[in-house]
């Protein structure tokens, strides 16, 4: 793919070079903004598309359920299976702090991309 075609927008959002919002240019930075994105995006916030997003923002105010971070990691799985099924989840680390932070979790996400070989990638989201 040609570095001069834009493949999407950058999220957060920000002034580009080339027109209003930065864009991404590559597979793979524009698979860590989808993913962000959908991870991000609390299911029934879309109108039109009440399935898409993740369920991590109802699952911030249970942390004291049994396998709560079991059900973040499992969110995280059910999600990008059924909305970018070209990203595979390699793991999914949660760090909570419950002293200063308890309705909050820092999501450490391990993936891959099917059609790049040997792309082994890392992203980090706040859920808050």
């Amino acid at each position: 793919m040609s570095k001069d075609v834009p493949l999407g927008i950058k999220i957060p959002y920000s002034r580009g070079n080339q027109g209003f919002f930065d864009q991404t240019f590559s597979d793979i930075e524009r698979c860590h903004t989808n993913l962000k994105m959908l991870l991000m995006t609390a299911k029934g916030e879309r109108p039109m598309m009440p399935t898409y997003g993740s369920d991590l923002r109802s699952l911030l105010f249970n942390p004291g359920e049994d396998g709560y971070d079991e059900l973040l990691k499992e969110a995280v799985h059910d999600a990008t299976e059924k909305w970018m099924p070209e990203v595979v989840i390699l793991g999914v680390e949660v760090v909570r702090d419950f002293s200063t932070a308890p309705n909050s979790a820092i999501l450490k996400i391990n993936f891959s991309i099917n059609a790049i070989p040997d792309s082994y990638e890392n992203i980090e989201i706040e859920v808050s």
